[in-house]
């Protein structure tokens, strides 16, 4: 049992200062390297204001990777755009750096295929930023909902494309959008079903195991809609089909200039309904005798979990990373890199399915199957 671990992030944008922040309020996590492209992006006065009492003492800044690996560290986060990974974390576990790798992974299945065949044969500890598994209401969630026969899931989520505003990747030095942030480019982003939607996919395996096949139909931006390469369908509509037998809808919109969001989430089960509501998850169901004696009131119906406060789930998933970093186990851990692959897959094959008409797309053949290796292969660069 170690009573700290040297850390080390690649990546100090929204979510790389995000893990920073989180990190920062962690005992046993002692940061000592960062690394990222753009000078102005290691700053202490820049990282400072996203991070409270943050100084630079004691912690080295590298602008390439391969410095960052000589450092010293323990373990190493990987919060950069999903397209942009050139063999580090491959280049880190084969180090026997431990890894926290950002969502999506990689916006190409042979790549993710290859970090994870070398974080397992490395055996180092692994993870992926999934946080929401690490929220107090989703975690009673699943507690709830363990021994039920799960009948449907159905998640909408409206959003602006311009989602996030402040730009820390200089994607214009890199060939992408000059003033928009990656998130609403396709090439960047691999599409909001792809960047965004991962995160209430993987809350569905959260709860309800994983998935078999993906079905998906987007609607395109119209061409006269797209600003400085900010071309992301507007709508997303996305069916999963799980091996329980469980279906999911998946529903998405990023409208341009809207600034507005909202969202609604329904969990079906076999005799009721589990909701989020402001206070906290709310199930609705009927546990009195049957056939009812008299008319039911439908207060009745209305139960409100019992759970913890709503929690820090940033917060949360990297105190997990950090235990499992000093007990040497991935027990505290709720996802492993392996295990998140089928996540990965999932919201993947909605591009591929979308690209087919909409075809069923079973995870099993997307990923080894020859009729998709085209889908699955890095396109070559330079």
């Amino acid at each position: 049992m170690k009573d700290s671990v040297r850390i080390g992030l690649v990546g100090i944008g929204q979510r790389g200062l995000q893990h920073l922040n989180a990190l920062w309020k962690i005992p046993a996590a002692r940061v000592t390297a960062l690394c990222d492209p753009f000078a102005d992006n290691l700053t202490e006065e820049k990282i400072k204001t996203y991070v409270d009492d943050f100084s630079l003492d004691g912690i080295a800044t590298f602008s390439r990777f391969a410095d960052l690996l000589e450092a010293g560290v323990d373990a190493i986060y990987f919060c950069i755009p999903p397209g942009r990974h050139q063999g580090e974390v491959i280049a880190a576990a084969r180090r026997g750096k431990h890894v926290f790798v950002e969502k999506p992974v990689s916006l190409f299945l042979d790549e993710a295929i290859e970090m994870n065949r070398a974080i397992e044969r490395a055996g180092v500890l692994a993870t992926v930023g999934f946080q929401q598994r690490h929220d107090n209401w989703h975690s009673a969630m699943k507690d709830f909902l363990a021994d039920r026969r799960l009948v449907m899931m159905t998640v909408v989520t409206n959003g602006t494309l311009e989602s996030h505003s402040v730009k820390h990747t200089h994607t214009g030095e890199l060939g992408g959008p000059q003033n928009r942030v990656w998130a609403a480019n396709f090439a960047w982003s691999g599409s909001t079903a792809v960047e965004a939607g991962i995160h209430p996919l993987d809350l569905m395996r959260y709860w309800a195991g994983d998935v078999a096949w993906t079905e998906a139909r987007y609607i395109q931006r119209h061409p006269d809609d797209i600003e400085d390469g900010g071309d992301n369908p507007d709508g997303y509509s996305v069916t999963f089909g799980f091996h329980s037998g469980m279906i999911a809808n998946l529903i998405l919109t990023r409208l341009r200039k809207t600034f507005w969001g909202d969202g609604y989430q329904d969990i079906a089960w076999d005799r009721g309904h589990l909701k989020i509501e402001a206070g906290g998850p709310v199930a609705y169901y009927y546990d009195g005798p049957y056939p009812p004696p008299d008319k039911i009131d439908p207060a009745t119906l209305r139960h409100p979990l019992s759970t913890a406060a709503r929690n820090d789930s940033t917060l949360a998933i990297n105190q997990a990373f950090v235990d499992a970093l000093c007990r040497g186990s991935q027990e505290p851990l709720r996802n492993t890199f392996s295990s998140s692959m089928n996540s990965l897959a999932a919201v993947l094959a909605a591009n591929v399915s979308d690209q087919l008409d909409g075809r069923r797309v079973v995870l099993d053949e997307l990923l080894g199957s020859a009729e998709y290796a085209a889908f699955r292969k890095k396109p070559q660069t330079g």
